[in-house]
């Protein structure tokens, strides 16, 4: 093998966790919602999924842990619920990605959207358990539309960069 090569393969390992640490940081940054206040989309959910159901070689369990530990370290919640349901994402799609890897993209994005409320009604459910008082769900309600609202701007980049990954592997 070549060095060229071997330097080729480590940047095609590289580019998802980069490009989600990337998403994580620019999901911390509030939104400002008229009315609502600040809200923060979770751009994470969203590198995970698609990465794991277009190359889930290239999310591997650990990878999408650290993502979201990451995420809670940023985003000041709770330590280990980003971690623990972007993992849970990580695996749900890795194990559907037969029933989603070459549909059309608004299938992508209902599954997302199914994906995004079961994390966070999980994300919820873990917040009452943490704080043991019932969490008003509106905030993650909010989270939930404007995660799957964003999906197509921030997806779509990052599937072309799946494609291009897979041309890279693959000669």
């Amino acid at each position: 093998m070549s060095d060229r090569a071997f330097t080729a393969d480590r940047l095609l390992i590289a580019v998802p966790g980069l490009l989600a640490v990337l998403l994580v940081m620019l999901g911390v940054v509030p939104l400002g919602v008229p009315f609502v206040g600040p809200m923060l989309p979770d751009f994470a959910l969203i590198a995970v999924y698609v990465f794991a159901v277009q190359r889930p070689d290239l999310m591997p369990h650990w990878l999408a842990f650290l993502v979201g530990l990451l995420q809670d370290l940023l985003s000041g919640g709770p330590l280990g619920f980003g971690a623990l349901i972007c993992l849970g994402v990580q695996g749900l799609c890795s194990a559907q990605r037969r029933f989603l890897v070459g549909r059309p993209f608004a299938i992508g994005w209902i599954a997302f959207a199914l994906v995004a409320l079961a994390a966070g009604v999980v994300g919820w459910l873990l917040a009452c358990v943490y704080y043991f008082t019932l969490v008003a769900p509106a905030p993650a309600l909010l989270q939930f539309a404007i995660t799957v609202a964003l999906f197509p701007l921030v997806a779509a980049p990052l599937l072309t960069v799946c494609h291009r990954l897979a041309q890279v592997g693959n000669p």
